[in-house]
C-alpha cells in the first residue's frame, strides 16, 4: 500500500510538471506569434503599397526602407531565440566582477545621463576572481543596467553593488523606479513578457537567467511598488558548491 501511494504521488508530480511544461510552451508560442506577426504585417503592407504603382519614387524608397527595418527586426528576434533555446558551450576564464561592471557602466553611461539617472557605486574591494564566460556575463550585466535605467524615465538613482560570501559572488542592481506589480512579478522571467510596449522583445531577462544558470548561478529579484526593484546576479566562487543554485 505504501509503495502504491508513493508511486501515485510520483505520477501526480510528473503530471503537474508536464502541465507546467505545456503551459510554458503555450506562452512561448503565443508570444512568438505576436512578435512575428507584427513586423510581418508591416512588411506585407509596405510591399502592397509599393506594388500598387501609386507611389512616387521617393515614397517607394521610404516604404522599402520600412520593410527592410522590420525584416532586420525579425532576424534579430530569431537570433535571440536561438540564444535562448541553445545552451552554447561556455568559454570560462578568470574574470574580475568589478572590472566587468565598470565596462558595462561605461557602455550605458550615455543612456543613463540622458535619462537623468544618478549613479551610486558600492563595489567591494579585493573581490576574488570568478570563472566566467565574459561575453555572456557582460550581456547579463548590461541587460540588468539597461532595465534599471528604463524603469526610471523621469530620473532616479541607479545603485550598483558587488560583494562576496563564502560561496557566491553577487552583483545587485537597484533602481528607484515604479517597481513591479504583484500580477507581473511571477512573469518577469518569461520569454516575451515585457512591460515596455513597443520597445523590446521581452527576451532580455529570460536570456540573462539562462546564462546565469549555465554558470551554475542565478538571478533573484526584490521589488516594491512605488519604490523600485533590485535584481541580484549570483555566480559561484571557484571551488565552492553552493546549496542554493537559483
Amino acid at each position: 500500500m505504501a509503495r502504491q501511494s508513493k508511486n501515485s504521488i510520483e505520477q501526480l508530480r510528473e503530471q503537474v510538471d508536464l502541465s507546467r511544461q505545456w503551459a510554458m510552451c503555450g506562452r512561448l508560442v503565443s508570444g512568438l506569434v505576436h512578435e512575428i506577426n507584427n513586423p510581418l504585417d508591416g512588411v506585407i503592407n509596405c510591399l502592397r503599397r509599393v506594388r500598387s504603382g501609386k507611389l512616387g519614387p521617393e515614397r517607394e524608397q521610404e516604404y522599402l526602407a520600412l520593410a527592410e527595418q522590420e525584416l532586420f527586426r525579425l532576424a534579430s528576434l530569431t537570433r535571440r531565440l536561438l540564444g535562448l533555446a541553445r545552451e552554447n558551450p561556455l568559454t570560462l576564464t578568470r574574470a574580475n566582477l568589478n572590472e566587468m561592471v565598470e565596462k558595462c557602466l561605461f557602455f550605458v553611461d550615455y543612456r543613463r545621463t540622458q535619462s537623468r539617472v544618478r549613479l551610486r557605486r558600492s563595489l567591494a574591494v579585493g573581490l576574488p576572481d570568478v570563472n566566467a564566460d565574459q561575453t555572456s556575463v557582460l550581456q547579463v550585466i548590461v541587460n540588468l543596467l539597461q532595465n534599471a535605467i528604463d524603469s526610471m524615465p523621469d530620473g532616479g538613482v541607479l545603485t550598483v553593488r558587488t560583494e562576496a560570501d563564502a560561496e557566491w559572488m553577487k552583483l545587485a542592481v537597484s533602481d528607484t523606479g515604479s517597481g513591479i506589480s504583484p500580477e507581473d512579478f511571477g512573469r518577469i522571467f518569461y520569454p516575451f513578457f515585457t512591460t515596455k510596449p513597443g520597445s523590446g522583445t521581452g527576451l532580455g531577462l529570460a536570456i540573462s537567467l539562462s546564462i546565469a544558470e549555465q554558470h551554475q548561478g542565478g538571478i533573484t529579484v526584490r521589488s516594491e511598488v512605488g519604490k523600485g526593484s533590485t535584481f541580484t546576479l549570483r555566480l559561484p566562487l571557484p571551488g565552492s558548491t553552493p546549496a542554493g543554485r537559483k
